[in-house]
């Protein structure tokens, strides 16, 4: 157990990136064939709030590195904390802009990949594979029973926003949460901070605007 909660970092990680969409294919076969079971889709909420709060405290244990990379500003997390607030709080309208915007992280975090330098198995690299899973998974089920159609300008209000608290906060603790300081390794360009700022923003804005037009319980409606 101390291996699978160490601290020092390793000089890489192992995530095998094949199998996880292996899995991740299976598992989203899995929810399409329960995807009206309304009971499921709470259980999944909690279980990827639960799945954050323990990297959560995982990463506490180091301040710095908890103040760098710990807090809940990545999107990914962002989405999978709010999802769950919202959903409960029957605010569906929330939910599907959050719910989008799981989607959206989920399939760019395991295109391109960052998780934290540890050997596989640890903390992060479980957390990582099974929290955007679970985000993807819960996110399809909100779509689905929950849609709500979403206008421009609530897609930007709450976009805009959103990153501009990420922004400040990488200024202030040399951060890098939504990657809006530095894309990640695997990219094979890079931008300034406030070009990168802007340009997800708009991209978000832009995904989100588009995508939200599509009526995924019609699509995923088969007929006899």
């Amino acid at each position: 157990m101390e291996y699978f909660f160490r601290h020092s970092e390793d000089l890489k990680t192992n995530i095998n990136m094949p199998l996880v969409w292996g899995i991740l294919l299976i598992y989203l076969i899995l929810i399409y064939k329960l995807r009206h079971r309304r009971k499921i889709l709470p259980i999944q909420l909690v279980s990827l709030s639960i799945i954050e709060i323990a990297l959560f405290i995982w990463y506490y244990e180091d301040k710095l590195l908890f103040i760098r990379e710990g807090l809940p500003l990545y999107h990914c997390r962002i989405a999978a904390f709010m999802m769950a607030i919202s959903y409960f709080r029957k605010d569906y309208k929330l939910s599907n802009y959050f719910a989008w915007l799981g989607i959206i992280g989920t399939l760019i975090a395991f295109s391109f990949p960052d998780p934290s330098k540890y050997l596989w198995p640890h903390i992060t690299n479980l957390t990582y594979v099974l929290a955007h899973s679970l985000s993807l998974g819960s996110a399809l089920m909100i779509l689905t029973n929950q849609r709500r159609k979403l206008d421009l300008k609530f897609i930007g209000k709450i976009s805009l926003a959103m990153n501009l608290v990420i922004y400040l906060v990488n200024k202030i603790a040399s951060a890098n949460y939504g990657y809006l300081n530095h894309l990640p390794d695997s990219f094979p360009i890079n931008f300034p901070s406030p070009v990168l700022y802007l340009g997800i923003s708009l991209g978000m804005i832009f995904l989100i605007y588009e995508l939200n037009k599509i009526n995924l319980k019609k699509l995923l409606t088969i007929k006899n």
